[in-house]
């Protein structure tokens, strides 16, 4: 547990109502980053709601007692050829996720504002959740946190999302789609009583915005006036060891189950002869008890990164962000398999740092298989992998999270 400074009586956030929401994106990061502000903001005395798109991931506040409640849900596409779209900015990534249909943004203010009636919120706080912020406006305070990809430097047009991309090389179709984009946003924010937006960006920005993340994988670290914040819900204590020290065969898989290449890299790390526990999110139980063997063990839940990682010589994963720096700060090499262009920039991002290698949606079973055995025997790579270790020591999240009780002070108190 985090040991928080104590916070002075006049700094406290006594009987104040605060409403935390989660919007979009998959994963646990979004959970774990507002359970550590949640529990921040309660030891300060607020009374905390919580709000969530994917109720599967409740167990985490349930847990500790919060109230618990469905979010507003985004229809994620399903179809595959949308994987396929150029996308060269966060507008691109938007109009493909839904945000260009005007009902559904409209539906989705209507069910944060029936929320707002339930909770009386003196304070909101949104994780990735643009129709919360539209809600928020000109009704109450709202602060946003998140990490760099979700969330654009405010006020201004948006950069290009991938940082090795120069702000002039950006397509006109992208600057069209933001245009586009932010017009619906307005039509509907006026059709709600909603103050507009000068920018697109600024959706994804409140009253007060605290962007956590390692900038090593903030695609516009470039752009950003403001600092970033080093992350408060990385995973902690965790020590890289010296390769003699660890299961020689051994792999860590961590992917969730819906991920497009999760069978191939199942069955290639299966038929590899490795020694490999493997986390593979949302999975049901049968399949869990029908793909652990000799071999392969699967997790019915999350493992410790702090125990696992740094006894293991590869990292198998997707590029969550947590999951990336975890083990980036065991001194362990990493195979990665990225989702989604967010993903790929933080893959690129630690590959860059440490070494990772990334593989293909579609690599066969076999290419699974032989990429990792060759990287567990790459003691070059283990090598740099250790040495890199030192750029992710252990900080102190109280700083930032003073910050953000600080600000609902000032907005709301």
């Amino acid at each position: 547990m985090l040991g928080w400074r104590r916070v002075p009586a006049a700094k406290r956030l006594v009987n104040m109502r605060i409403l935390l929401g989660w919007e979009l994106g998959a994963g646990l990061g979004h959970v774990n980053r507002l359970k550590v502000v949640a529990d921040r903001l309660r030891a300060d005395g607020a009374e905390i709601s919580v709000a969530l798109q994917d109720l599967r991931r409740a167990d985490i506040f349930t847990d500790a007692g919060y109230p618990v409640v469905q979010g507003p849900v985004w229809k994620m596409p399903t179809d595959p050829a949308l994987r396929k779209i150029p996308t060269h900015s966060f507008a691109d990534v938007l109009k493909i996720i839904g945000l260009a249909n005007d009902q559904a943004l409209a539906a989705r203010i209507d069910g944060w504002r029936g929320l707002f009636d339930l909770a009386r919120p003196d304070l909101v706080i949104g994780d990735f959740a643009p129709a919360l912020t539209l809600a928020a406006r000109g009704r109450c305070p709202m602060i946003s946190v998140g990490n760099g990809y979700m969330t654009p430097p405010a006020g201004r047009a948006m950069p290009p999302i991938r940082p090795w991309v120069k702000d002039r090389d950006l397509p006109a179709t992208s600057r069209a789609a933001e245009a586009e984009l932010l017009a619906l946003v307005n039509r509907v924010a006026a059709a709600k009583g909603v103050p507009t937006l000068n920018f697109l960006a600024d959706l994804f920005n409140g009253d007060r915005t605290f962007v956590v993340t390692a900038s090593i994988t903030d695609p516009y670290r470039a752009y950003r006036e403001a600092p970033t914040l080093l992350p408060f819900n990385m995973p902690r204590g965790i020590h890289p060891r010296p390769l003699a020290d660890r299961r020689p065969k051994g792999v860590f898989l961590y992917l969730p189950s819906g991920h497009p290449a999760v069978r191939n890299i199942v069955y290639g790390l299966r038929g590899a002869g490795l020694d490999c526990d493997a986390y593979l999110s949302d999975l049901p139980a049968a399949s869990i008890e029908k793909l652990t063997g000799p071999g392969f063990r699967v997790h019915a839940r999350p493992v410790s990164f702090a125990k696992m990682l740094p006894e293991v010589r590869l990292v198998v994963h997707y590029a969550g962000l947590s999951t990336a720096i975890a083990a980036a700060k065991a001194g362990t090499p990493q195979l990665i398999a990225p989702w989604n262009l967010e993903h790929a920039v933080t893959a690129r991002g630690v590959a860059d740092a440490v070494g990772a290698r990334l593989i293909a949606d579609d690599a066969s079973t076999a290419v699974v298989g032989k990429t990792a055995r060759a990287m567990i025997d790459d003691d070059r790579l283990a090598a740099r992998a250790l040495a890199g270790a030192d750029m992710f020591p252990d900080h102190d999240p109280a700083p930032t999270l003073d910050r953000i009780a600080a600000a609902c002070k000032e907005l709301a108190g």
